[in-house]
């Protein structure tokens, strides 16, 4: 009964806000009005089948418009509507600043892609056989802590504890379930964890003073933090739905060090917008290094074109990152063929770690590009 009292609340407050003409996120013209109510019927329809509060989508096509609205709820208490300027925990999109730091620490030959991790953890299982390159491509065999049992603790705990180098200690404990380095490509976080500390180990400084200096700052990405404490800017909540309840909580506040390298970081649409092109067209590394960055491999059980790269991930053609952490799910992603960018994030991610904004990700790039989509 509360669930559909919740659906139809989110229903009754939908707001649709465009871009004005002093809207940071660009003023290219809209989509024509015929491709705007097919988008909104499909946003809104994804938001009733999966009682989102609320949904920002960025869509910006050049010589052929833009499509950037917020709708539902940022506070189903007080009905505050969302806004397509403010800050999300981006989570696992992440994984594409850390991997960029790691590259430009190559191109100032600090380090070497095929280094072997006995050279930073000499004491961590296998560290002779598993290179940096292993962990940028997914590829390094680690197991992750992250399991259910991980994701159910910090759950009821959001603050507890935890340090990249807690994450690496806890997936050298399950080391006897480590595959061989390089055999297949399975989605790991402590991978970026441990790009997190070697890049703390090379320059002295902390991961997020690294991409702040190095990543934000040179890409303009103001409103772009990797934080140092449990509280997200401003007033959105990020909510996770509690099936036994049968109540939305929130999990907006949390430990940064949990995610840490691998999911830490804070964003807003305009800058994200502004990243998932400069990182697909490798604008702050050497072209030899992009080129690298952007040789994909197919993951492990998954269809041929769900691929990562050096710290990319690449959906049939479509290059970025996608991220869940509780509250929030997010989507990153750019066409080359189209110099196309879309931005996805929802303020919903429940325990189970199901993603709420890939679906919708997947049906808007499906209109949108039906002779490219793969799915």
């Amino acid at each position: 009964m509360l669930k559909n009292f919740l659906i139809a609340a989110v229903a009754l407050v939908i707001l649709v806000t465009g871009c004005s003409k002093d809207d940071p996120l660009g003023d290219i013209p809209t989509l024509p009005g015929d491709a705007v109510k097919a988008l909104d019927d499909i946003v809104l329809n994804e938001m009733h089948d999966q009682n989102l509060p609320g949904v920002l989508v960025g869509i910006w096509i050049p010589g052929e418009g833009e499509y950037v609205k917020a709708f539902g709820s940022k506070n189903l208490e007080t009905g505050a509507h969302r806004e397509v300027a403010e800050q999300f925990r981006i989570a696992s999109i992440t994984k594409t600043f850390t991997g960029l730091r790691i590259l430009e620490l190559y191109d100032e030959g600090k380090l070497d892609l095929d280094d072997l991790l006995i050279k930073y953890f000499p004491g961590f299982p296998h560290a002779n056989t598993i290179t940096i390159r292993n962990l940028l491509n997914m590829n390094s065999g680690i197991k992750d802590y992250a399991n259910d049992e991980f994701l159910y603790k910090w759950y009821l705990a959001p603050l507890m504890p935890f340090s990249m180098k807690t994450a690496m200690l806890a997936a050298a404990g399950d080391s006897t379930e480590f595959y061989p380095a390089g055999d297949s490509v399975v989605y790991c976080n402590v991978n970026y964890s441990m790009l997190g500390l070697i890049i703390e180990q090379i320059t002295g400084n902390t991961i997020g003073e690294e991409i702040t200096e190095n990543i934000f700052k040179p890409l303009g990405m103001s409103h772009s933090i990797y934080p140092e404490d449990p509280y997200l800017p401003g007033n959105v909540i990020g909510y996770s739905y509690n099936e036994k309840t049968m109540k939305f909580e929130d999990k907006t506040t949390l430990n940064p060090e949990v995610p840490n390298a691998a999911g830490a970081i804070i964003s807003d649409m305009p800058d994200l917008k502004r990243f998932a092109r400069a990182l697909y067209k490798g604008e702050l590394i050497s072209e030899s290094t992009h080129q690298e960055q952007i040789e994909t491999l197919q993951m492990h059980n998954s269809p041929e074109w769900v691929r990562y790269g050096l710290g990319i991930m690449e959906l049939g053609g479509f290059y970025g990152h996608n991220g869940t952490i509780f509250g929030f799910s997010t989507e990153m992603f750019y066409l080359p063929e189209k110099d196309a960018v879309i931005i996805i994030n929802v303020n919903r991610l429940d325990l189970d770690d199901k993603s709420k904004s890939g679906r919708l990700f997947a049906k808007i790039a499906k209109y949108l590009f039906p002779d490219v989509v793969k799915w």
